[in-house]
C-alpha cells in the first residue's frame, strides 16, 4: 500500500510511541487484521445513543490503516449525513481503553457485555464527540492540521474528491480515494473493522460546540487550517480506586515489566558507557558491542542501508570537564579536597581567636576592580609541616574565611561586573577570528533577547582565568596588610598575593561553588539544544561551542607555561612519557588513550621543529584591549613609570641626548661604506647589513628606553656635509634600523620618506597648507597611527622651529586629578577624523585609550576640526562646544609640563608616538636657507606596543604590505600645491 508523506510522518510518531519500528508496526497490523463477524451490531448500538457526526477531515492514515487492517467503515455522504453517526466516537475510545483485548477472537458483543465496556459505554453518552488525538513525543503540543482534525466549521463544507491527490492503495489491488475532509473510504462492498493501533493516544473529550475556539485560516489550497500548535490534555496517573469513568478521558500507559537475561546485561552495559549519538537522535536500542564496548554498537554496524555520515560516536557533552577539578596528586589536596562536600576545609570546627577580623580586597585585573572578603585568624595546626603547590609553610598565615557563602555572593558580582574586562585583558585583540566572535557572543547574550546558555558561557569563561591568573590582595584601607607583606613570598610574583591557606580557599571556592554549577548548567543546556537540533538555535550553539573550545586553548597555554616556570616536562616534548604509570594515573587515561596522546605528541614536535620561535610578551595574560567607550574610572588614577616625566624631571638636554664620539662616527662611515660594497638597495637597509660592533649595542639600549622608559631620544654628532644626499639617506636608515627595523609608508603614493620643510614656491597661504609645508607654529598631537617618528634634521631655521614635546602619561595624570570629565570625553568614540584619498578612511573613535596597562593617547587637529571652507566627509558630525574645549585643555595640559629641543644639522630625533605628543615653534628662514627636515615611520615588531582595536586598521595600512606599494622618494621635489587628504594629515 501507498501513503502520503504526511501520513509516513504520522505513522513513525506513533511507531515511536509504541517502541516499535515501522515495519514492526506494518507487521503487527497485518498478523492482527481479520474481518469482522458484523459490523452491523456496532451501527446498531451506535443508533442508541443520539448522533453525533464523525468529525471531519480525520488524517488519512488512520482510514489507511483501518482500510488495511480490513475494518469496515459505513458510507458517509459529504460527511454529514446520518451514517456518520454509525461509529460515534466514544466507541473509538472503548477500543482504546481496552487495546488489550482481542477483538479479533472476541465478538463485538461479547466485549460490550463485558463490566468494563459497560460501565465506559455508559460513559459514551458524555463523551459525545471525544476526539482522538496523538501526542507528539517531544512535546505536549502536536503540530497538526487543524481543519483536519474538525476544528474549522468551513471544513463541513462541500468537498470535491477529485481535487485530492492522496491514494491508498490496498494489498489486495483495491484503490480507496480519501478524502481531506471527509472520513470514508469506498470499497467494494466489503465490511472491514476499525483496528486498534496505538497504546499511547491522550483522549480528550470535547463537544461539537467547543471546536469554534480551535479555527483557524482555511488553507488556500487543501481548504484546512493551516499547520499550528493546539493544546493536548496532560496525561495525568490514575490512582487504583479512581474510577474507570473518572479517568475517561486519558490512557494510562502500563510500566514495563524489568528486563531479563541478556537484554538486561545489554541496558546495563548500555547505562555505563551510554547510548551512541546516532542511537540517541533516531531512538534506536543502543546494544555496544562487548567485545569493544567503546566502539561502534551492534545497531550500527548492523546498518545496511547509509543512513548519515555521522559515525558511532559514544561521547556526550555533558561529560566534558572544562577546568582542572584540584590537586589531589600532592599530600595537602588530598586530605584536604578542593572539591566535594569538603571542599576548602569549610565543614571543619575551627578554634577561633579573639582577633577582630579583617577585610580583604582581591583582583586581578591591572585595574582598582575587585572584591572583598573577610577573613578570621584561628589557631593552626601545630607542627604541620603541610606546603603550597609553590612550597610555601600553609599555615604560615593563619586567617582564613568564615563566611564562603558571602565570598561566593561577591565573586558572581564581581564576574558581572569584569565580563567584558576580562574579554579585554586576556583575548589577543590581533586574532580578528576570536575577537570578533567574542564580541558577537557578548552582544547575542543581551540583545535582542537575553540568552541565559551564552551569559552562562561568558561568566565560565570569566571564572577559568579566576585559577589561571595571579590574585593580588590588599587590606580595605588601601595599604599593605602587614600580617601579608611579612608571609612567605610567591616564588613567581613580585607582589603581595593570597597567602598559602586563603589561596587554597579562594580556588576551592571557585572550583566548588563557582566552576562547577556553571559548567553543569552551560552542558546541559548545550547538550539540550544538540538533541533538539533546531535550526534556529545554530548561531547561538556555534558561540556557545567555540567559547568552550577557546578556553581549553587557553588552558593548555596556561598549562604550558606554569610547567615551564616549575621546570617540568612539557606535555608534548620527546622527552615526555605518556605511557609512564604515574603518567597515566594522574591523566586517568586507558591503554587506547595513551596511544593517542604519544601520537599527538610525535605530531606537535614535528610541528614545533618547523615553527617559527614565540616572541616574548605574546601570552595570553600580556594582552589587554580596553573598550573604547570604557569607564574611566576603572583607569588606575596616576600613571607611575619613567614615561611620566615634565620640565623638571631632566636637568639639561644631555640627560636625553646622545653625543657620539669620534670612534663611532668612524664606525658610522665604515657602515655606509659596508652597505654601499653590498649592492643592496636603500630599503634593504637592517642592523645586519649596517654593522654597528660598538654604537649598535647602545641604539638597542635607546630602543628599549623609547618603548619601556622616557620614549624618546636624540642622536648628535653627525654633520650632514660630510655625506652625500644618498649617503645621508643611508645613514639614516641605518641608524634607525636599530630602534626600528619596519618602516611605513606615509602617505596614498606610498612614499617612504616625508621632506618637511616650507614650501616657498607656493602661493597657498600659510593657514592653508598643510603643517610639515609651512612656517607657522603647530599645536600637540601625534603623527597619525605611527608607532615611532623619526626624524633627521639636514638644516635649521635662524630663529625658531625647535621640537616641542610632552608626554601623555603625565597629561593623563592632570586630567584625571584636575579635568576628570575631560578623561571621560576623550575616552569616548564620539570623536570624528575626517580623512580623503585612499590612504585612510574617515572614522569616528576615541582619543585616549588605556590599553595593556598603557595609557595611548593619538590625535590631531586637522582632521578633528576640520579645515575652513572644506565641508566635512559625509556621515562625519562637527565637533561640540564641550569637544573643543576639552582640545584646548588638553593643549593648555601638555604645555606646562613640555620640554624644548635645541636642534643642530645632523641630528636624529625618535619619538614613541603612543607616549608623547610633539609640536614645534613657528620658525624664520635665513635668503637661501630653509628649515629641512627628513621623516620616517618606524616599528620595532619585537617592543611594538600593543594597541587597542580602534588603532589596529591604520596601523596596517601603514606597515603591512597593500596596494599602495612603497615609494622611495630620496630627493626633496618642491611641492606647489596641495591635495585635501596632505591638508588633513600630519
Amino acid at each position: 500500500m501507498e501513503f502520503s508523506a504526511q501520513d509516513l510522518v504520522d505513522i513513525q510518531r506513533v511507531a515511536g510511541l509504541l517502541n516499535l519500528t515501522v515495519d514492526e508496526l506494518i507487521h503487527q497490523r497485518r498478523r492482527q487484521g481479520q474481518t469482522s463477524q458484523n459490523i452491523n451490531a456496532i451501527s446498531n448500538h451506535a443508533q442508541a445513543a443520539p448522533a453525533v457526526p464523525v468529525a471531519h477531515g480525520v488524517p488519512t492514515h488512520f482510514a489507511a490503516i483501518a482500510d488495511s487492517g480490513n475494518a469496515t467503515v459505513p458510507p458517509t455522504t459529504r460527511g454529514l449525513s446520518e451514517h456518520s453517526a454509525s461509529l460515534s466516537w466514544h466507541h473509538v475510545h472503548d477500543f482504546h481503553r481496552h487495546d488489550s483485548m482481542d477483538l479479533d477472537s472476541v465478538g463485538y458483543e461479547e466485549y460490550l457485555d463485558q463490566p468494563s465496556a459497560a460501565s465506559v459505554h455508559s460513559e459514551g453518552l458524555r463523551n459525545e464527540g471525544t476526539e482522538v488525538i496523538l501526542l507528539n513525543p517531544q512535546t505536549a503540543w502536536y503540530d497538526c492540521d487543524a481543519g483536519l482534525w474538525g476544528f474549522d466549521e468551513s471544513a463541513g463544507q462541500h468537498h470535491d474528491p477529485s481535487q485530492d491527490e492522496r491514494r491508498v492503495q490496498e494489498d489486495d489491488g483495491e484503490e480507496s480515494f480519501v478524502g481531506s475532509t471527509a472520513s470514508r473510504v469506498p470499497g467494494e462492498g466489503q465490511n472491514k473493522e476499525l483496528e486498534s493501533i496505538g497504546t499511547d493516544w491522550a483522549i480528550i473529550s470535547t463537544s461539537p460546540g467547543s471546536m469554534s475556539s480551535f479555527q483557524t485560516p482555511m488553507s488556500p489550497t487543501t481548504g484546512s487550517g493551516e499547520k499550528r500548535y493546539h493544546p493536548i490534555a496532560p496525561r495525568t496517573g490514575r490512582s487504583p480506586t479512581q474510577s474507570t469513568s473518572q479517568s475517561a478521558s486519558h490512557k494510562i500507559r502500563k510500566k514495563r515489566s524489568p528486563y531479563q537475561g541478556a537484554k538486561k546485561k545489554d541496558t546495563h552495559l548500555t547505562r555505563q558507557v551510554h547510548a551512541c549519538v546516532r542511537c540517541r537522535m533516531q531512538r534506536n536500542r543502543c546494544i555496544p558491542d562487548p567485545t569493544n564496548p567503546r566502539g561502534p554498537c551492534l545497531t550500527c554496524q548492523q546498518k545496511t542501508v547509509r543512513m548519515s555520515r555521522l559515525p558511532c560516536l559514544r561521547y556526550m557533552v555533558t561529560d566534558s570537564t572544562l577546568f582542572r577539578t584540584g590537586l589531589d596528586y600532592m599530600p595537602f589536596y588530598r586530605s584536604h579536597p578542593m572539591i566535594g562536600p569538603n571542599h576548602g576545609d569549610f565543614h571543619l570546627d575551627r578554634q577561633w581567636t579573639d582577633s577582630p577580623p579583617k577585610i580583604l580586597c582581591l583582583g586581578q585585573l591591572q585595574s582598582t576592580m575587585n572584591f572583598q572578603v573577610e577573613l578570621r585568624e584561628f589557631v593552626p595546626p601545630s607542627n604541620s609541616t603541610d606546603v603550597d603547590l609553590k612550597g610555601r609553610p600553609m599555615y604560615a598565615v593563619p586567617w582564613a574565611i568564615a563566611d564562603p557563602d558571602a565570598v561566593v555572593q561577591a565573586m558572581n558580582e564581581y564576574i558581572d561586573r569584569g565580563v567584558t574586562q576580562y574579554l579585554y585583558e586576556y583575548l589577543d585583540d590581533t586574532n580578528v577570528l576570536v575577537w570578533d566572535i567574542f564580541q558577537q557572543a557578548y552582544r547575542a547574550s543581551v540583545f535582542p533577547i537575553p540568552n541565559r546558555m551564552l551569559q552562562k558561557a561568558l561568566r565560565l569563561w570569566v571564572a577559568c582565568r579566576f585559577i589561571e591568573s595571579k590574585w593580588r590582595c590588599w587590606s580595605a584601607n588601601g595599604r599593605q596588610d602587614p600580617d601579608l607583606h611579612n608571609a612567605p613570598r610567591d616564588p613567581f610574583y613580585d607582589w603581595d598575593s593570597l597567602p598559602s591557606y586563603l589561596d587554597y580557599q579562594i580556588a576551592s571556592i571557585i572550583i566548588h561553588r563557582v566552576l562547577t554549577p556553571l559548567r553543569k548548567d552551560v552542558l546541559r543546556e548545550l547538550q539540550g539544544t544538540f538533541n533538539i537540533h533546531s535550526p534556529k538555535d545554530w548561531y547561538v550553539t556555534f558561540l556557545t561551542s567555540f567559547i568552550l573550545l577557546q578556553n581549553y586553548e587557553m588552558q593548555m597555554n596556561f598549562q604550558r607555561q606554569f610547567a615551564a616556570r616549575r621546570k617540568s616536562n612539557e606535555l608534548f616534548t620527546t622527552e615526555f612519557d605518556w605511557k609512564s604509570p604515574k603518567v597515566r594515573r594522574m591523566a586517568r587515561l586507558d591503554p587506547e588513550q595513551t596511544a593517542f596522546m604519544g601520537q599527538c605528541r610525535d605530531v606537535v614536535v614535528k610541528k614545533v621543529e618547523t615553527a617559527v620561535p614565540t616572541l616574548p610578551g605574546q601570552a595570553w595574560g600580556s594582552l589587554r584591549l580596553k573598550p573604547s567607550n570604557a569607564d574611566t574610572r576603572e583607569w588606575p588614577p596616576q600613571m607611575e613609570g619613567d614615561t611620566c616625566w615634565d620640565s623638571s624631571t631632566f636637568q639639561s638636554q644631555e640627560d636625553f641626548i646622545m653625543v657620539l664620539n669620534q670612534n663611532e662616527i668612524s664606525e658610522v662611515r665604515k657602515g655606509v661604506c659596508h652597505f654601499n660594497s653590498l649592492g643592496l638597495y636603500g630599503s634593504e637597509v637592517t642592523p645586519r647589513t649596517f654593522p654597528l660592533p660598538t654604537l649598535g649595542p647602545k641604539l638597542l639600549r635607546l630602543a628599549l628606553d623609547m618603548h619601556n622608559g622616557r620614549g624618546f631620544a636624540a642622536i648628535r654628532g653627525l654633520k650632514p656635509e660630510d655625506f652625500s644626499p644618498e649617503d645621508n639617506v643611508i645613514v639614516f636608515l641605518g641608524l634607525s634600523s636599530y630602534i626600528g627595523a619596519q618602516r611605513g609608508r606615509q602617505d596614498e603614493e606610498g612614499n617612504m620618506l616625508m621632506h618637511i620643510r616650507d614650501a616657498k614656491l607656493s602661493k597657498a597661504p600659510q593657514h592653508d597648507r598643510p603643517t610639515r609645508y609651512s612656517s607657522r607654529a603647530s599645536t600637540f598631537h601625534t603623527d597619525t597611527f605611527c608607532d615611532i617618528l623619526a626624524l633627521q634634521t639636514r638644516a635649521c631655521a635662524v630663529e625658531g622651529g625647535r621640537n616641542l614635546l610632552s608626554s601623555s602619561w603625565t597629561i593623563y595624570n592632570k586630567l584625571k586629578a584636575s579635568y576628570p570629565h575631560v578623561c571621560d570625553l576623550l575616552a569616548q568614540p564620539i570623536w570624528p577624523f575626517d580623512s580623503r584619498g585612499k590612504f585612510f578612511e574617515s572614522s569616528t573613535r576615541p582619543l585616549l585609550f588605556y590599553h595593556g596597562g598603557r595609557i595611548i593617547m593619538n590625535f590631531a587637529r586637522e582632521p578633528l576640526l576640520g579645515l575652513e571652507g572644506v565641508k566635512r566627509a559625509s556621515g562625519l558630525a562637527s565637533l561640540s562646544q564641550a569637544q573643543r574645549d576639552a582640545l584646548d585643555i588638553v593643549e593648555e595640559v601638555a604645555k606646562q609640563s613640555q620640554i624644548t629641543l635645541d636642534a643642530e644639522a645632523g641630528d636624529l630625533l625618535f619619538i614613541n608616538n603612543h607616549c608623547i605628543l610633539h609640536s614645534r615653534e613657528a620658525f624664520a628662514d635665513a635668503p637661501g636657507t630653509s628649515r629641512y627636515l627628513v621623516r620616517a615611520w618606524l616599528r620595532n615588531p619585537l617592543l611594538a606596543w600593543k594597541l587597542p582595536r580602534a588603532l589596529q586598521e591604520g596601523s596596517s595600512r601603514i606597515y603591512d604590505d597593500n596596494e599602495l606599494g612603497e615609494r622611495w622618494n630620496i630627493v626633496d621635489v618642491p611641492k606647489i600645491r596641495f591635495r585635501l587628504s596632505e591638508r588633513l594629515t600630519s
